[in-house]
């Protein structure tokens, strides 16, 4: 079975495969599957730092999307958004199982959601290059301090604590500067496509 190239597909695609995967059609789970799993994996790894821990958890996640299609609703949000959701809520789940592991380190330091808009998660998602290319773009519109904190948040990939440390600024702040710094590019980026 030859699988179409799912890079290509738009929201509406994903909702009517969602619509078969409700109806249990194994090959447009099928699709799901191929398309989500290497992605999920780069997203999990990269917030849990164990490979086997990515795997098992992109296995549970997609499992999820199969008993619990028929909660997804696409005209509230798209597939990627509820995917990445699923995944995130799983990470979260098993931060806070983790005993042994720096009782400081929050699921809100993460995945900050209170700058994140719900429906724009998926372009914070690992294989959205896009966003860093539009960032590059109008960082130097933004005020110097939200500059710098963009740049070492989504460019240089560091955890907020670590810029608060940077910065010698608290943490609180970093988030506010992003969230405005996010604020403002998107309106900017959102401005120059009308």
């Amino acid at each position: 079975m030859s699988l179409p190239d799912t890079n290509t597909y738009t929201r509406a695609d994903w909702t009517a495969c969602m619509d078969k995967i409700k109806q249990r059609d194994k090959h447009a789970y099928a699709l799901v599957f191929y398309h989500f799993s290497p992605r999920l994996k780069q997203f999990a790894f990269k917030h849990m730092g164990n490979e086997q821990v990515a795997i098992e958890l992109v296995q549970e996640a997609l499992a999820t999307v199969w008993q619990k299609a028929a909660l997804f609703d696409g005209s509230k949000s798209s597939l990627s958004t509820w995917v990445y959701t699923i995944a995130r809520n799983l990470c979260f789940d098993l931060l806070r199982k983790q005993k042994g592991r720096d009782a400081h380190v929050l699921a809100d330091d993460i995945w900050p959601t209170d700058f994140i808009p719900p429906d724009l998660i998926e372009h914070y998602s690992p294989e959205h290059e896009m966003l860093k290319k539009q960032v590059l773009k109008f960082l130097d519109l933004l005020p110097e301090a939200q500059r710098k904190v963009v740049q070492a948040v989504y460019l240089e990939d560091r955890p907020h604590q670590q810029v608060a440390d940077m910065f010698d600024i608290p943490l609180g702040t970093v988030k506010s500067r992003l969230r405005l710094a996010v604020e403002k590019l998107r309106n900017t980026i959102e401005a120059e496509q009308l």
